[in-house]
């Protein structure tokens, strides 16, 4: 036991602030239902994210685009065949997710023909996931949501009638909660019995000590104290051993708020020719700094919570440590990278009706490569926190066209494949990262010439069926001893709509 349980906890927060890696592909309504395309595309006030540079093309005054996303996933997990479990597979368990709204808002005013200004509102990076309280992994996570917003105003200029080019402040924060069990659910209420009986061996070893010699009123009180000790221990191991049979007994739940970090979204787009167009925008990185995180600590009931407070007391005068560490009586620090991001676009129109998409889009996830966690106050003596990521970086394409079949009534579809950043031997279910398939299509109604109603679905699900993979957990302290590796069998698939309004004028 001892301070192993500090990294079961405050580890946490690093794989969780955590797609592909962490991050949002839902920025419009309009280009959800395209595959998510628009790097060499003319989108109006959707460029300020897409490409800045496009942002001077629009041929209005005014672009107004507005919307929000609904993000509704489930994550199927099982245990592999091994020797502990009879070489037989564990029981399927199901994440129980909350739905994840992201939203987004672009404003852009152009004043003369070659220049226009904007602002724009999204969140460009986010988790949520809820295995519940007792799952059998509830020692890495039980629960965790995440989020980072984004205003970024915006200026782009055409530098001739055929090419532009834009930039962007990415102003950027975010927030994150997360709860896990200080102990696995399958052998939590063991291991703290058999932490009380131990104590209680090492208690009554102290008594016969004492009782051999001369006996003084002093000697006698410590001996009455000890048994006093004694008799409490075998009372929560009784207690532990009775109850909390695959429950979590105690969980940590942290939360944190990130300072503001600056980041520029810049792009070129040129237009060829009338049918062809090409782009590519640059996203630099930013790190997201949490400096004053809370944590606090969850009890299984009023006796759980008093037996262990006993547990702590009696490590403490063993051998100075606490077994489960008091989190909740300091704060600790952070930081978590969102990557570069490079694309790549290229755009068709064959006809006046038809137009066809493609980008390539480079993540630099190598960026995440370990997080440090620490905490301030130093008088708790915890010693900071290395917990290793060793993400790569990565690829997405994504492919889409529209056809506007009347002045009123355009269609959209597409598809992307992202690139999974994670490698399997650090699968982890805070983020069961694959590389995922999704399949777009939507709508957009105009009910007047200035409006647009825009509506998408978009299926998600693995390139691969499921995906095995196992996370290595090293004892806090001694980060070269392996205490458990925790692997399994993972499946997914998410569903996603989309509605948004626009308005140019």
């Amino acid at each position: 036991m001892k301070k192993i349980f500090l990294l079961l906890a405050a580890a946490a927060i690093a794989g969780n602030t955590h797609a592909e890696g962490y991050q949002v592909n839902n920025m419009s309504a309009r280009q959800t239902a395209m595959g998510h395309v628009g790097t060499a595309m003319k989108l109006g006030s959707e460029s300020i994210f897409f490409n800045p540079a496009a942002a001077s093309f629009q041929k209005q005054k005014f672009d107004i685009s507005v919307g929000f996303t609904g993000i509704l996933s489930s994550v199927h997990y099982r245990s592999l065949p091994n020797m502990d479990n009879g070489y037989t597979a564990g029981p399927i368990e199901k994440s129980d997710n909350k739905l994840s709204t992201p939203l987004h808002f672009y404003f852009n005013y152009k004043p003369i023909e070659r220049l226009s200004v904007g602002v724009g509102f999204f969140t460009p990076y986010g988790s949520s996931m809820n295995w519940g309280d007792n799952w059998s992994g509830a020692h890495l996570v039980q629960q965790i949501n995440l989020a980072a917003y984004t205003v970024q105003p915006t200026l782009s200029f055409k530098i001739c009638d055929r090419l532009s080019i834009g930039a962007g402040l990415m102003i950027t924060w975010g927030n994150f909660d997360l709860s896990r069990s200080m102990l696995p659910t399958a052998t939590g209420n063991l291991t703290a019995a058999g932490g009380l009986q131990l104590a209680a061996a090492g208690l009554q070893a102290n008594i016969a000590q004492l009782q051999q010699l001369p006996q003084t009123p002093e000697i006698a009180a410590q001996i009455a104290t000890l048994q006093g000790y004694v008799g409490q221990a075998d009372a929560g191991a009784a207690y532990f051993a009775g109850h909390f049979e695959n429950q979590a007994i105690v969980s940590a739940k942290l939360e944190g708020s990130a300072k503001v970090a600056v980041g520029v979204n810049a792009g070129i787009l040129w237009d060829i020719t009338d049918e062809w167009s090409v782009g590519m925008t640059w996203r630099s990185r930013m790190n997201m700094k949490v400096s004053k995180g809370r944590a606090a600590l969850n009890y299984a009931s009023p006796e759980a919570q008093n037996y262990l407070a006993l547990l702590n007391s009696l490590s403490v005068m063993a051998d100075g440590s606490e077994v489960i560490p008091g989190l909740d009586r300091g704060t600790f620090n952070a930081e978590l990278p969102l990557p570069t991001v490079v694309t790549w676009g290229v755009s068709f129109r064959p006809t006046p009706k038809w137009e066809l998409g493609i980008d390539l889009q480079w993540n630099g996830w190598s960026a995440y490569k370990s997080l440090n966690v620490e905490f301030n106050e130093t008088e708790l003596g915890i010693a900071p926190i290395l917990s290793v990521k060793n993400y790569s970086n990565t690829l997405a394409i994504r492919f889409g066209g529209q056809y506007r079949a009347t002045e009123w009534l355009t269609a959209r579809m597409g598809m992307y494949v992202d690139e999974s950043p994670v490698d399997s031997n650090y699968l982890n279910p805070e983020t069961p990262s694959m590389t995922k398939v999704s399949y777009t299509a939507g709508l957009s109604f105009r009910p007047a010439k200035f409006m647009s109603i825009d509506l998408a679905y978009c299926y998600v699900s693995s390139a691969d069926p499921e995906r095995s993979g196992s996370y290595p957990i090293y004892q806090y302290g001694n980060p070269t001893q392996l205490t458990e590796v925790f692997s399994g069998n993972y499946k997914l698939h998410a569903n996603v709509f989309s509605i948004g309004v626009g308005f140019s004028f």
